[in-house]
């Protein structure tokens, strides 16, 4: 058996087993599970720890090391439920917030005029994107990178369109985001993926960041409604949504310095929701490679 297939074997023993006990038993599952990653096999445990104390060096070394434990429950928590979501109903997955909304945005997207909703590796992002195509009863365009495994590819591909969105492979995407925009349809970006060397640089966490033009370039060029939502964990299963409409207004003149500027509002809203859960972001990822 090849890799690929034995990952894969893996993840459809989990699947079975998550769901055969239930969304109730996920807490318990989890915190088995990250446990073992965390203290016996710390896959990128020295880059959680090095990310968070880049990030908040007021807090101490002990305070740093039990906030990564809580970051690998909640990444871990967040595995789960999509094991969860691959066969709720749609019921179960509108039941899952608990407060927040996206009726302001409905409201946009029923004009007919294009949208863009654009979120993180933050709470639960897969979520985000189902509950906003439920929500709206709209074909969500969902911007992805395709995962490595062919197998998990397709398991993820088939979660993300199990309720009529449609998902877009980052690379060949250009066209088809301007097609939807233009059509009047909506895309989901998530936005904070570490760009390239010479990318856009934004303040985050007070540190230089690069990324990607991404939504920005978008937006400008439809000058569509653009929403930044997170949806952030209460408990297992049970969210709130953060939202907020991103602002056109006092962009500089020169494009280029127009994207920046939107770049960093986004990032600006996305420090604020990190900041109030830090534990629920994926600070696996090697966001500040470049400086």
């Amino acid at each position: 058996m090849d890799k690929n297939k034995l990952e894969f074997f893996f993840w459809r023993l989990l699947d079975n087993l998550i769901n055969f006990f239930g969304i109730k038993r996920v807490p318990l599952f989890a915190r088995v599970i990250s446990g073992l990653f965390f203290y016996l096999i710390p896959i990128r445990k020295g880059m959680v720890i090095k990310n968070l104390t880049i990030a908040f060096p007021e807090k101490s070394e002990d305070e740093i090391k039990k906030l990564a434990r809580k970051n690998y429950y909640c990444i871990t928590v967040t595995f789960m439920e999509l094991l969860i979501l691959s066969r709720a109903s749609q019921d179960d997955i509108m039941n899952m917030v608990e407060s927040g909304s996206l009726e302001e945005s409905r409201k946009r997207i029923k004009e007919n005029k294009g949208l863009i909703y654009v979120t993180g590796h933050f709470g639960n992002w897969e979520l985000a994107a189902l509950y906003a195509g439920l929500y709206s009863n709209i074909s969500l365009h969902v911007l992805v990178k395709k995962q490595r495994n062919p197998y998990v590819a397709e398991w993820m591909t088939k979660l993300r369109e199990r309720f009529g969105n449609k998902e877009i492979t980052l690379g060949v995407s250009v066209k088809e985001l301007y097609k939807t925009l233009a059509s009047g349809g909506t895309i989901a970006i998530v936005g904070d993926q570490r760009g390239p060397k010479d990318g856009i640089r934004v303040n985050y966490f007070n540190q230089p960041t690069m990324t990607f033009q991404g939504f920005s370039v978008l937006s400008l060029k439809r000058k569509v409604p653009v929403f930044v939502a997170f949806f952030i964990r209460n408990s297992v299963g049970k969210y709130r949504i953060k939202i907020t409409e991103m602002s056109y207004d006092n962009l500089p003149e020169n494009n280029s310095e127009a994207i920046q500027e939107l770049n960093q509002r986004y990032m600006t809203l996305l420090e604020e929701a990190v900041r109030e859960a830090p534990e629920q972001w994926l600070w696996m990822h090697n966001i500040w490679k470049y400086h």
